[in-house]
């Protein structure tokens, strides 16, 4: 044997390794999607942000890194003709930011499609992503609005 190594402690050695790669490659694959139906105060809630709305799920754990491959939301549930903004929130530099949409970014329900691609590509994030969902028509208040996302560890 090589180096004075038995073939039981290469064979050790190789398992070892294979174990490795396979934690690795597992990781690949990405978690099952989640997905939730949440009912909120859509219009005239008070979100942890602060701003009107309601929290509709928070994505991630704090300390870990995570790619989000997608965030889709719909929006079938609500009154036609509510006007949609949904947010994002991400800690930076140990200060919760605002991190999506621009200013002015609003969906109308029955003219933008009822579901919403929100994330539609790899992003990182660091921890904790906050989503809230506000609507302009109080008849939306009570009503479920479901949502479905992708994360892969990093």
């Amino acid at each position: 044997m090589g180096f004075g190594m038995s073939q039981a402690q290469i064979r050790t050695i190789v398992q070892e390794e294979v174990e490795d790669i396979k934690e690795q490659t597992d990781k690949l694959a990405g978690e099952t999607p989640s997905k939730g139906n949440p009912i909120g105060d859509w219009e005239d809630g008070i979100a942890a942000s602060g701003e009107t709305g309601d929290n509709l799920v928070s994505i991630g754990t704090a300390g870990t890194r995570n790619k989000l491959n997608s965030l889709q939301v719909d929006i079938s549930a609500l009154t036609d003709e509510a006007i949609i903004t949904i947010r994002l929130y991400e800690i930076i530099n140990v200060t919760e930011r605002k991190v999506y949409p621009p200013s002015g970014t609003t969906w109308k329900k029955g003219t933008d499609p009822d579901g919403i691609w929100v994330v539609d590509g790899p992003v990182e994030i660091t921890g904790l992503l906050r989503v809230e969902v506000q609507s302009d028509k109080a008849s939306d208040n009570g009503r479920a609005i479901a949502y479905k996302y992708a994360l892969e560890a990093m």
